[in-house]
Parts: C-alpha cells; sequence; structure tokens
C-alpha cells in the first residue's frame, strides 16, 4: 500500500477503518505498522503512551504495537513502575523522546530512571510534582541521550561519579537542590561531557561555587541560583553567556566574585550584582549584544550595577545595547536618576523597551539617545497602563526636566526605527512627534500598534501620525492580532 514519508494516510484508505463492533472484517490491522505508530502518535501528548496502551479494544495486532513507538510520554498518574515495564518492553531501533509528569516521590522516579539511561538516545523532559518533604534522587549516566531537561521541584539531585555522557549537547536544570559528592562543575568540567554546548540552571540551590572548564560549551545560562558566591567560567567556544539575579542580595561587605574567559562571546545579559573590582571579563573583541540590568528612572531604587556594567564597556565597539528603562507607579518625591547615565558603548543599535506605567516617557528617552548620538537603528518597546496615565495628575514630576521639549538634538546616522506596543497614548505620541525632529536622516519608521488598538483607532492615528512625518520617510504600520502575531495594515487615502 502506498502511504506519504511523513506518515499521512493516503485519503482512499480513510474509508472504514475502524474494526467492526459486530465482528467484521478488521482494516485497521491491514495498516502496516509504520502507520499505525503514525495514528499513536497524534494521540494528545500528554499520557500518549498510556493512551496508546489502551487501543488495544480497536485491534488485534495493537496491544503490543505501542512498544514500537520512537517516542514515549506518561502523565503523572502513570506511577514509577509503569514507566519502568513500558521502558523494558520497548521495540522501537531507538527512543527518540522520554516525557515524564512524575508524582511527588523521588523514589517513583529511581524506578525508571536507569532504564532510561540505558535505553534513551534523544530528549529527556522530566517534570517532578512540588512535595512536602523533598526527596533526593541520583542521575545516572545518559550514554546516547542528546539533551536532558530536568525541573525537580527542589528534589535534591546527585551526579553519578562515573560514566561519560557522549552525545549530550544540552542540559537544563530547573528547581533544583544539588547535592552529593560529585559536583555538577566538576562532572561538566570534566572529560564526561564532550558534547555539551548548551547548559541552563534555573531557580536552584546549592551551588555557592561555581566553576567550569569546557572546550565546547557555546551557551551558558544561570538564572536565580540561590547562594552563588563564585563564578569562575573558562570557555574557549562560549558564544552567549546569561547571568540574572544570582549574586543579587548578598551583602555589601560580600561582593560577587567573578571570572570569565570567554574570548568568542558574542552575547552577555548580565542582570545581576556587578563590581568591577572582583567580576572581571576577558578580552571580548565579536561582543555583538550587550544587555544589562533594568535601569530604573527614579529612586529609589540603586543603578550601580547596570551603571558600572555600562562603564565598563563604555570604549568598545558593540553592535546591541538592549536594556530597560522603569518607572515605578508612584514616583511622587522620588529622585530622577537618568542624570547618573553618562555613558554608553559605541553601538549601532539600540533596543529600548520602557515599562512606563502611565508617566512620560520623553525626559528619559531624550537622555538616552543624547549620549548615543552614532546610533544606526532605535527599536523601542513600549509597556504602558493606559489607565494610569489617564489617572496621573498633570502636575506629576515624570514631564521633568523638560528640556526634550525644546532642546535640538541630531541624529544624523539615525535611519531606522521600530516602535512595537505603541497605544497613542498622549505622552507616547508627545515623544513621537518630537523624535520626528531629532532623526533628520530617518529613512524608515515601523509602528507596531498594542494588541488593544482596533482598526478604527489605528486609523485616527495613522493619520495622526502621518501629519508627524515628512517626505522620503517610508512609514509602515502593523495590527496585533496575538502575542508575536502582526498584520500589515495600510490605512485609507
Amino acid at each position: 500500500m502506498d502511504h506519504t514519508g511523513d506518515g499521512e494516510i493516503p485519503g482512499a484508505e480513510h474509508q472504514k477503518l475502524t474494526a467492526d463492533g459486530g465482528g467484521g472484517e478488521d482494516r485497521l490491522s491491514a495498516l502496516p505498522d509504520d502507520i499505525l505508530v503514525q495514528i499513536l502518535l497524534r494521540l494528545d501528548y500528554s499520557g500518549r503512551t498510556s493512551a496508546a496502551a489502551r487501543t488495544s479494544v480497536l485491534s488485534r495486532r495493537w496491544p503490543h504495537l505501542w512498544f514500537l513507538l520512537p517516542e514515549f510520554s506518561f502523565g503523572p498518574e502513570a506511577g514509577g513502575h509503569i514507566v519502568r515495564a513500558a521502558l523494558s518492553a520497548h521495540e522501537a531501533p531507538s527512543l527518540r523522546c522520554l516525557a515524564v509528569r512524575a508524582d511527588s516521590s523521588p523514589g517513583s522516579i529511581a524506578e525508571w530512571l536507569p532504564v532510561a539511561a540505558h535505553r534513551l538516545s534523544g530528549e529527556l523532559i522530566l517534570f517532578a510534582r512540588r512535595a512536602e518533604n523533598p526527596g533526593f534522587l541520583e542521575l545516572p549516566c545518559f550514554g546516547s541521550a542528546t539533551m536532558l531537561h530536568l525541573h525537580l521541584e527542589f528534589h535534591a539531585l546527585a551526579l553519578t561519579p562515573s560514566g561519560v555522557f557522549a552525545r549530550l549537547t544540552d542540559l537544563t536544570f530547573r528547581c533544583i537542590r544539588f547535592h552529593g559528592p560529585c559536583k555538577l562543575d566538576d562532572a561538566i568540567s570534566s572529560l564526561r561531557f564532550p558534547s555539551l554546548k548548551m547548559l541552563a540552571i534555573e531557580c536552584s540551590q546549592g551551588l555557592s561555587n561555581f566553576v567550569i572548564h569546557s572546550a565546547s560549551l557555546l551557551k551558558l545560562k544561570l538564572d536565580c541560583l540561590k547562594g552563588l558566591q563564585l563564578l569562575n567560567v573558562v570557555a574557549p567556544a562560549l558564544e552567549a553567556l546569561i547571568v540574572i539575579r544570582s549574586f543579587f542580595g548578598r551583602s555589601a561587605q560580600s561582593q560577587p566574585v567573578a571570572n570569565i574567559s570567554a574570548p568568542k562571546l558574542e552575547t552577555l545579559r548580565w542582570c545581576d550584582a556587578f563590581d568591577p573590582s572582583t567580576v572581571h571579563f576577558c578580552k571580548m573583541a565579536n561582543l555583538q549584544l550587550l544587555r544589562p540590568y533594568h535601569f530604573f528612572v527614579y529612586g529609589p531604587e540603586n543603578n550601580q550595577d547596570c551603571l558600572r556594567l555600562l562603564q565598563r564597556f563604555q570604549f568598545d565597539a558593540i553592535h546591541t545595547l538592549r536594556f530597560v528603562l522603569a518607572y515605578g507607579t508612584d514616583i511622587f518625591d522620588r529622585e530622577y536618576l537618568m542624570e547618573d547615565m553618562t555613558v554608553l558603548p559605541d553601538i549601532m543599535v539600540l533596543e529600548l523597551t520602557v515599562i512606563a506605567n502611565g508617566h512620560c516617557i520623553g525626559p528619559s528617552l531624550f537622555h538616552v539617545l543624547r549620549i548615543c548620538t552614532g546610533v544606526r537603528r532605535l527599536n523601542l518597546d513600549l509597556h504602558n497602563n493606559n489607565k494610569l496615565e489617564l489617572e496621573a495628575n498633570v502636575a506629576c514630576v515624570c514631564v521633568l526636566p523638560p528640556n526634550w521639549t525644546f532642546e535640538e538634538l541630531v541624529l544624523n546616522f539615525l535611519h531606522e526605527v521600530e516602535i512595537t506596543n505603541l497605544s497613542g497614548t498622549e505622552h507616547e505620541m508627545a515623544f513621537v512627534k518630537r523624535f520626528f525632529s531629532w532623526a533628520a536622516a530617518l529613512k524608515e519608521m515601523t509602528i507596531v500598534f498594542h494588541l488593544s488598538i482596533s482598526e478604527s483607532t489605528a486609523k485616527v492615528l495613522c493619520k495622526k501620525l502621518l501629519s508627524f512625518s515628512r517626505p522620503g520617510i517610508s512609514m509602515k504600520f502593523y495590527l496585533s492580532r496575538k502575542v508575536l502575531d502582526r498584520v500589515l495594515y495600510v490605512p485609507e487615502e
């Protein structure tokens, strides 16, 4: 029987494929095994394997067919003994994916994990439920797996002290308490992970000192590692380093200590405490993207970590700088902090996210643009609260200083601008109008309206925005249908 390479059943064979409940011909059994396997793979992903095992009522050939599935998926209703039995009975040439949402017992996971380590040739996705009394789990060696993603809800985890994860390229730990004599950084720094390219550790504990030496690693992400004191990275091939809120919260007497040797690094996201006297980077000639921590426009928040990082790279030519300007909802009696920002790296692209909370964005954006007049492209992502702007007092301090409304600013190299999530508030429109007078060389502006903007409202806003523009500037407008989905909008003449 002819069937397509992707397992789709030809149209002619769709007729009367179910078994005759009255004892008629079992036409499902006439299908080749690969077609039947494709049918089983189209069951709902969560708990797919348990559902596949129940399909034996459809055909006399199906009771053992699910053993041939290249992917297994189990929900929490499947105990550890069921997962173990399924893995032991697996007959497919390879098991390319195993996804398990386990109950809260590490003992249940330990029932099948060693079998999975022996059978798996692809990806393991393990999510454990939270338990009142978290337990302990040892991670065996997955010699043939390519990806491990473990979310353990703070169960303790230790790595087996022996074995080589020969094919593993992608390793993610989330919500884990690291424990045991075999330290994670020691294991990864050894020859036991020769192919590892991506390592992510998120919302985890037990890594006070993290020292890693890896020749293969391309991306390292450390996000909210409670108790981190020392970070030492030697990774000659590393392209992306992301460190988020792992050193924060430490006392002034105990500064973060980090030494980063990654000469090929292209992306640095350091949204964390930074002190140049204790955090050291090697020369990064290939750095293309720098992302510091949020900058708070009004105090009492302390922006010193963001400012110190910007100062560290002020003489470097970096393609893109990306950061957030954040306003609190109530800034009465708060100090205006933008004047503390005096230098930025030599950049070509500026990507700014503004969390305005109803406040005037003109003063802060004017200040940033004034210290990077050589920028070629500007991406501006607006996050506003229209209700707060409507309720804001006209005497709010956010309109100060007023110099952005009358001082000249020359952006002779700025050719492209994209503004996303534009709601058309008074503060936003005032900034856009003023911006056109600064960007004398502007060639293209793209406006992506906020999801709340209807087509009728967009028509009004387009007319107003076009009145701000001038001949020679290409104006493009988009309506947002849903998150990350936009449709070109062409206003009527």
